[in-house]
């Protein structure tokens, strides 16, 4: 018994010895291999340490001669500016290096940089338009649009030779005097054509048993938008005056303007930064749909018919002209030399005033007594708005009204034309048409001008629907 147990004993405990032999090289192995660890952890976390350091933000600063000074833009300016070294910089003293319209920071650690792009002013300067469908003007744009444009048309002044490299989207230019150069570019799925038909007794086509004329361009005053159709399954939309087309294949579309009862057609035309040429030499000018109010002076009209625009005329903040014949004008706008700003005011309940951004369509009334202007400029009222007319810089007016009738209260519905349903919304200024107005007691609704105007001898609630 004593020898079969010690044979027991021994065999157990040779087990136990195993075991803990086993148990110290497992242990071994782990804490190797958790050193490992935390050895990459290290090493990664000290990588992306390194990496995030490098961090590098650049903004392109450009300058605005209009505004005359600096304003940041999204991209890499090419055409028509250059690199102003003096004034770049970046804020933890990296270095930026500009090579041929190209742009590299120099840097061990994150940064912010400013690159910054004067106007040239050398003896070549280069125009590039873009042409967005066949019935809107060229609009002049501050870089070379991408491949899905194809170059139309490349002229020079002087002489001047202008070549176009389609895979790097640059010009060369050549010419051995001072030379202006103009490139204009369409986009090469724009196989869509628009007829722009406007209401007219003595036209060819007719649509809904009335009669429509073609014309080159948007109708101006006294025409709306009125209906639209497509060979195929295009869409289009009036935004600003102006139709932009969503189209996947080639079509042909007939976009229709109801109208046409005064013999003078009135078209505002305001300098902005892009659009076509006009009345002054130098300057761009887009449609509008209304005078402009501050911040702008006429400087003329132009007419199809000589002895219509002979008798042009802007008044009170309005264009006139008369002629015996239908005729189309183009009262033109140019940016004021000065800075005007107008506070609007508006009368509170309790006779107090509170100040706004845009004044209400019904329901005020300008307060000639309360308006006035820093300066003494003078003050137009028109259509219940205002422009003024100054002649010295940095005027300030503010600009009062009253509650004409606090019981008059209208709503506007306008069609969604995503989904075909009526929404409550604001006026519309274009493309739309009012129909089935209604108000209580027998007060009236009249839309004039992109503005409703009530007449009401006492409560109404007046409902309105534009589709």
């Amino acid at each position: 018994m004593k020898k079969n147990g010690f044979v027991s004993t021994s065999i157990i405990y040779t087990f136990f010895v195993i075991f803990l032999l086993l148990m110290m090289f497992l242990l071994n192995n782990y804490s190797r291999i958790r050193f490992l660890l935390d050895e990459y952890k290290y090493d990664i976390k000290n990588s992306f340490a390194l990496e995030s350091l490098a961090d590098i933000n650049l903004f392109f600063m450009v300058y605005n001669e209009m505004h005359g000074d600096y304003e940041l833009v999204d991209n890499l300016p090419l055409i028509g500016y250059t690199y102003n070294e003096e004034f770049s910089y970046c804020k933890n003293g990296s270095e930026i290096i500009y090579n041929n319209g190209n742009i590299s920071i120099a840097s061990s650690r994150r940064d912010s940089c400013y690159a910054y792009f004067t106007k040239n002013e050398s003896d070549v300067k280069l125009n590039v338009y873009v042409k967005e469908s066949n019935v809107i003007e060229p609009i002049l744009v501050k870089k070379i649009p991408d491949n899905s444009y194809n170059l139309i048309s490349a002229t020079c002044t002087n002489g001047g030779t202008i070549t176009f490299d389609d895979l790097s989207r640059k010009f060369t230019i050549d010419s051995e005097k001072k030379t202006e150069c103009e490139a204009v570019f369409a986009k090469k799925k724009s196989d869509i054509t628009i007829n722009i038909y406007k209401e007219s007794a003595s036209g060819d086509k007719v649509f809904e048993n009335e009669k429509y004329a073609l014309v080159d361009n948007v109708p101006g005053t006294g025409y709306t938008f009125y209906k639209y159709e497509c060979l195929g399954d295009t869409v289009l939309e009036i935004i600003n005056g102006e139709i932009h087309v969503n189209a996947s294949e080639k079509d042909e579309c007939n976009v229709y303007f109801k109208g046409g009862d005064e013999t003078v057609e009135l078209i505002y035309m305001v300098e902005t930064d892009t659009g076509v040429t006009g009345f002054t030499t130098g300057k761009l000018y887009s449609q509008v749909y209304s005078v402009p109010a501050s911040g702008y002076i006429y400087v003329g009209t132009l007419c199809d018919n000589l002895e219509a625009q002979n008798t042009a005329k802007y008044e009170n903040g309005k264009v006139t002209v008369e002629s015996s014949v239908q005729t189309t004008c183009r009262a033109y706008f140019n940016r004021a030399s000065v800075d005007v700003t107008i506070n609007y005011h508006l009368e509170n309940s309790d006779g107090t005033y509170e100040s706004v951004v845009e004044v209400p369509s019904v329901g005020y009334i300008y307060n000639e007594g309360l308006s006035k202007c820093k300066f003494d400029s003078t003050i137009v009222p028109r259509n219940n708005r205002v422009s003024v007319s100054a002649s010295v810089s940095n005027e300030v007016c503010d600009i009062y009204y009253d509650q004409a009738n606090a019981d008059i209260k209208v709503l506007v519905y306008v069609m969604d034309r995503q989904n075909n349903k009526f929404q409550l919304s604001d006026v519309p200024t274009i493309g739309y048409e009012m129909f089935n107005p209604s108000c209580t007691n027998g007060a009236y609704i009249e839309y004039r001008n992109g503005l409703l105007e009530v007449a009401s001898e006492g409560p109404t609630v007046c409902t309105v629907y534009f589709r």
